[in-house]
């Protein structure tokens, strides 16, 4: 009898703990989640309430009502919790979330805001608004932009798409051809449409206009009306060189060098009065490369080239100062002469928008003969040329100076020459050696500066201004005068 005791006792806790268990889990299940809008306020009905908790009062605040019915107040936006103690009950716990605006009119808002923008949808994620998608005109991104200006709660992924640019480019030209405008072309540079090009008048440019604006695009408007702009490319070519020869020691002879004549001269007398007389001598000439001295050299050369060139702006221009090399070219079957030019040389096409901004594409070249690097062929010497050149794309604003490329060269070279074995003792050996430096230094810069410029321009005027003061004073050197 007692073990039958002893088992429903068993069996009565365990079924007692499963129980609590279960009210357990239950009582960490009911967590809850409230939304509100600040202002907002809802009531709420739990039996058996005994007491309620708020976490964060400034967030939202809650009023009793009765014995089992309370109201809560969003006060302001953030997140907090709420717990209801209810009485041989377990406790429920609530988030409340309180923000600014409900999420769906806000979202009813953004999309009367937005119309119907193809390619963008509209999305709510917890309390806020999510626009993504890739907009096909830089009109809707900027309604975009616009949007989550005004409404801090939402957020945008919206890109640009990156083939509308060219679409919309394609069309500005179809339209730009139809309206006779055969001289302007939309083109598309990154993430931007220039409109390019020349009209004829400003009647024509108002039409351009006009045409973009129907468009809906932004394009930044380059078009120039009648004569283009003219440009004034100045280049600046600075080379500075430095060559130096240092010779210290001795150069004792390794050989000799020469010749030798030996001539024998007899006489023979018609009468034989007496025996035939004979003369010879030796004559020896040689030459060694024996040297002693210190010698040092140092050569200095500062060249500046400095072409200027106007041209109009998007049309290219060419500069040359030099000369011609013939060389001949000789095949089996043919002779012909082809001409090297050297000198200074120098290609440019300007072209200037509206806002002083100058887009250059520069070749500069300064070349010179040089009989060292030359060859000779077939009994032909062919003399070869040293180079310094430098093309590139920049862009710059008006009247400002940039350097295209900077190149500084240094080239030492030391010859050594000494008597075998005495050459190798220390101290001693010194006389027996002989040591030539040479050292080379150049350094070249190429230095542009363009400007916008007419035939009024007080930069052109002072140009022609110096160059006829120049030619008056060369004219009257070259004339008689009385102190020649």
């Amino acid at each position: 009898m007692s073990m039958r005791i002893k088992g429903l006792w068993v069996a009565w806790v365990c079924l007692a703990c499963l129980g609590l268990y279960a009210r357990s889990a239950h009582a960490q299940g009911e967590e809850r989640t409230i939304r509100l809008v600040v202002g907002e306020q809802k009531s709420f009905n739990f039996p058996g309430m005994t007491k309620v908790v708020m976490g964060n009062s400034s967030i939202a605040d809650v009023r009793v009502v009765g014995s089992e019915n309370i109201i809560l107040f969003a006060t302001g936006s953030g997140r907090t919790t709420m717990m209801v103690m209810r009485h041989g009950k377990p406790n429920i716990s609530y988030t409340v979330v309180v923000s600014k605006e409900d999420v769906n009119t806000l979202m009813a808002e953004v999309r009367k805001l937005l119309g119907d923008r193809e390619g963008i949808s509209i999305r709510p994620i917890g309390d806020r608004v999510i626009l993504d998608g890739r907009a096909f005109t830089s009109e809707d991104f900027t309604r975009v932009q616009e949007i989550c200006k005004l409404y801090p709660q939402v957020t945008s992924f919206v890109k640009i798409n990156p083939n509308a640019r060219k679409l919309v480019a394609d069309q500005l030209n179809v339209e730009l051809q139809k309206a006779g405008l055969k001289d302007v072309e939309a083109t598309v540079v990154g993430t931007k449409i220039f409109l390019e090009g020349s009209v004829e008048s400003k009647q024509d440019l108002q039409k351009a206009e006009m045409i973009t604006k129907a468009v809906g695009e932004e394009v930044e408007n380059l078009l120039t009306v009648g004569i283009k702009r003219m440009v004034l490319v100045e280049v600046d070519f600075v080379e500075i060189k430095k060559s130096g020869q240092d010779h210290v020691g001795i150069r004792w002879p390794l050989n000799f060098e020469g010749n030798a004549n030996w001539n024998m001269t007899w006489t023979f007398p018609l009468k034989p009065s007496g025996p035939p007389a004979g003369f010879s001598g030796l004559n020896m000439q040689a030459e060694t490369a024996f040297g002693f001295g210190f010698l040092f050299t140092n050569g200095y050369a500062r060249v500046l080239a400095q072409p200027k060139l106007v041209c109009a702006s998007g049309e290219p221009a060419e500069f040359m100062a030099g000369g011609q090399v013939p060389i001949p070219m000789v095949t089996a079957t043919s002779f012909q002469v082809d001409f090297k030019p050297f000198g200074i040389i120098l290609k440019i096409t300007p072209v200037a928008d509206r806002h002083g901004n100058i887009q250059i594409d520069i070749m500069s070249e300064v070349s010179d003969i040089d009989r060292s690097l030359g060859v000779v062929a077939n009994g032909v010497d062919i003399p070869g040329f040293v180079t310094d050149r430098a093309k590139t794309n920049v862009t710059v604003r008006h009247g400002q100076t940039i350097v295209l490329s900077g190149l500084f060269h240094h080239v030492e070279e030391k010859d050594l020459s000494k008597v075998p074995l005495l050459g190798h003792i220390p101290i001693i050996g010194e006389v027996f050696k002989s040591r030539t430096f040479r050292e080379k230094k150049a350094e070249l810069c190429v230095f542009v500066t363009p400007r916008i410029v007419n035939p009024e321009t007080p930069k052109i005027l002072k140009m022609i201004s110096d160059v006829k003061s120049r030619y008056k004073r060369a004219r009257d050197e070259v004339s008689f005068g009385i102190f020649d």
